[in-house]
């Protein structure tokens, strides 16, 4: 919902937003010598209450956007499942909006999506050399996708419980 360099503008904007009804906080996110303060509205557990969010926001005069944005492609060379649908051997593109460490990600191959889910960025200790993914073998021979690795980056993308 907005980044301010001074606390007491993030805080004003959460209180307004919060007295039109909407769940808002500000964050601290600090890069070498500089802070900044991020409004952020949410979270919400299905996508069309984000939508309606959204659509709510821009009606007050707001312009709303995901805390952040990201895709990376990845090719599975094994049937795993997500989120109970199954995916099979391919090359996906993995797209995710993040909200603090949660995050809604899509796998999507041929430009159709082929499965959803709620995950996590889970900060890891050095930055990944190549994309990875791990899951957990099954009884029955199935496997769930557990964590998703993505060269360059230091944190994980992992679904399920913590």
């Amino acid at each position: 919902m907005g980044k301010f360099k001074d606390e007491l503008q993030a805080r004003d904007r959460t209180q307004k937003l919060a007295q039109l009804g909407f769940p808002a906080t500000a964050v601290q996110k600090g890069w070498l010598w500089t802070n900044a303060y991020h409004v952020l509205v949410g979270p919400y557990d299905r996508d069309q209450e984000a939508k309606v969010a959204r659509k709510n926001l821009a009606t007050q005069g707001f312009s709303p956007h995901s805390f952040e944005r990201g895709s990376h492609d990845l090719t599975m060379l094994s049937n795993v499942t997500l989120n109970g649908t199954r995916v099979p051997v391919g090359d996906y593109t993995i797209r995710w909006e993040s909200y603090i460490n949660d995050a809604a990600v899509k796998l999507e191959r041929n430009n159709s999506v082929v499965s959803s889910a709620e995950g996590r960025w889970v900060k890891r200790g050095a930055r990944f050399q190549r994309n990875a993914y791990m899951y957990r073998k099954n009884g029955d021979g199935s496997k769930t996708l557990l964590e998703i690795q993505f060269a360059g980056m230091n944190q994980a993308l992992v679904f399920g419980r913590p």
